[in-house]
């Protein structure tokens, strides 16, 4: 049953939605289809949704019953904390309050408006955590509610590209994609996103994430770019034809690898 189902992976820009979907075989991933959706402006929130959902109900119809989706949650729209553990042993139920507690504290903000994710970082034995609001989460929500859409995670879109790292040939590789006002970017043990205006070219981006210009892989088009990586080669089995703008659909293919029941 797990070979019929399609994994997608859905990323919301401003002007265009790009999606992947993917299905598991046995020797690798095998491309199913690929879409990439204009969007009309529309202000405020409440048109925008309703132009969102116009958009993408006819390609809701194209998707087969056995379906899961992952959507990309802007990275410059969430915050990221390292908080130490707490002093005394608590149990899973216990530690999330504790977390929760800690996060709202350093926000000055109550907890219920927070939505957030943890882990252990080693060896520093500190909780990563990831914060956004719950409203904008919850926005997400309702929209693949309505779109009855088989939702399993929302993920901040530079965290997603972790999932493209063990395809990368670089020792401690930064993966980078370039965006029209910004850099998404990740490592093993970190991810995020700088401005242009921080980082107007790659190797300005190396100098603010610390790294080597050999460690900084991009995946772009671009001519004069060291290291290049094509997101599509993830993929073992994939016919034509293939988006021209490759990069473009990076994170639409990495949140399609995680997109899959727990």
């Amino acid at each position: 049953m797990a070979f019929k189902c399609w994994q997608l992976g859905l990323h919301l820009q401003q002007d265009t939605v790009y999606i992947v979907a993917l299905q598991h075989a046995r020797c690798g991933w095998a491309l199913k289809r690929w879409w990439q959706l204009p969007l009309p402006a529309a202000n405020p929130t409440e048109k925008a949704d309703e132009a969102l959902i116009a958009a993408l109900m006819p390609w809701r119809r194209q998707l087969p019953r056995q379906h899961t989706v992952s959507i990309a949650f802007p990275a410059n729209r969430t915050l990221q904390k390292r908080l130490p553990r707490a002093a005394m042993t608590l149990r899973e139920s216990e530690q999330k309050q504790w977390v929760a507690s800690a996060m709202a504290q350093q926000l000055e903000m109550t907890a219920n408006t927070l939505c957030f994710d943890y882990h252990l970082a080693e060896p520093q034995q500190m909780w990563n955590v990831t914060a956004a609001q719950q409203h904008e989460v919850s926005r997400l929500q309702r929209l693949a509610h309505r779109l009855q859409l088989q939702i399993v995670a929302i993920t901040p879109d530079a965290c997603a590209l972790q999932t493209l790292l063990p395809f990368l040939t670089v020792n401690d590789a930064v993966l980078t994609v370039p965006e029209r006002n910004q850099w998404l970017w990740a490592s093993r043990e970190a991810w995020g996103h700088i401005t242009r205006d921080e980082a107007p070219s790659l190797s300005r981006l190396g100098e603010k994430l610390g790294v080597e210009p050999h460690q900084l892989v991009c995946c772009t088009t671009e001519a004069n770019i060291g290291t290049r990586f094509d997101p599509w080669s993830a993929i073992t089995q994939k016919q034509p034809p293939l988006p021209v703008n490759d990069a473009e659909f990076a994170v639409a293919i990495a949140l399609a690898m995680v997109a899959s029941w727990s």
